[in-house]
């Protein structure tokens, strides 16, 4: 069987309107060890030969220049993730002339949707995603000049991948919502926390990590913290090169400042597994 997709919080919104509904998909690596538990005797290429024929050559080469098998996996699982939540994507589109009314219209999110139609519907997705209908499997993932990646038969459909821990995370939005979006998933196994943030984080954010009571609060918006700002990182582009101490991760107002307190970038938390922390980051 294939590995199950977890989905917080789906719905047709998070695609067809504002980027405020967005929620993140996980995908965990442990699916794929279950479904090939009879193929230990095998290495990684042939046991998980279905998968990755699934992601293009070069996500695969990129993928088995990791040595560790749970690295693989969480790269793997990002790609496959990303494939199926376009494929979802250009279904949903496909199909929405074969919606029924009665049915778009008893959606929760719908009363408040002005003007709501079949025709509505497909013109504006279709309208916010140019070259969705373009794209062919498996996705080839191409970068930019300062490595952020992009799909290049729809370079509109903006996409963000990360790994942690037992889990992958993807989250995705079009041109129309932001110039550009990241993700990041933390999973919160590691040690000294507090440590680690007197010594990278802003005052600001040692601010609002000392603004809680006990010290588990405290690791928590640590990880919090630390999740916002690889978020950041991910939607600015640049990497670690931006350096991780030059600007702040406000969680309490969700923004991203300079060190002189002007907005650069807005934070949307995520529901995410229990024991992660995960940001989505966009401008």
């Amino acid at each position: 069987m294939p590995p199950k997709i977890i989905i917080y919080g789906f719905s047709a919104s998070v695609y067809f309107y504002t980027i405020k509904n967005m929620k993140a998909y996980y995908s965990n690596i442990n699916n794929f060890k279950e479904s090939t538990q009879g193929m230990k005797n095998l290495g990684f290429e042939e046991r998980y030969a279905s998968y990755l024929e699934r992601i293009s050559p070069e996500r695969k080469e990129h993928l088995l220049s990791f040595k560790n098998e749970d690295d693989r996996l969480r790269s793997l699982a990002g790609s496959i993730l990303l494939t199926d939540i376009v494929k979802e994507l250009r279904d949903t589109l496909s199909a929405s002339d074969h919606l029924s009314i009665t049915n778009t219209a008893s959606r929760s999110d719908a009363s408040s949707i002005p003007g709501l139609s079949e025709k509505n519907i497909f013109d504006d997705c279709t309208k916010e995603y140019p070259g969705l209908f373009n794209i062919t499997f498996p996705i080839s993932i191409k970068c930019e000049d300062i490595g952020k990646p992009y799909i290049a038969e729809a370079p509109d459909l903006k996409f963000s991948i990360s790994h942690s821990g037992s889990y992958a995370a993807v989250v995705t939005a079009t041109s129309a919502e932001c110039k550009s979006i990241g993700i990041d998933i933390q999973a919160k196994d590691r040690k000294n926390v507090l440590d680690i943030a007197d010594r990278f984080y802003t005052r600001v954010e040692n601010n609002i990590i000392q603004s809680a009571v006990s010290n588990l609060e405290k690791e928590n918006l640590f990880y919090e913290i630390w999740s916002a700002k690889e978020a950041f990182i991910k939607c600015d582009g640049r990497g670690l090169s931006y350096g991780i101490s030059n600007f702040n991760a406000d969680i309490t107002k969700n923004v991203i400042t300079d060190l002189n307190g002007n907005v650069i970038a807005t934070l949307k938390k995520q529901a995410c597994p229990d024991g992660y922390a995960c940001y989505v980051c966009y401008f």
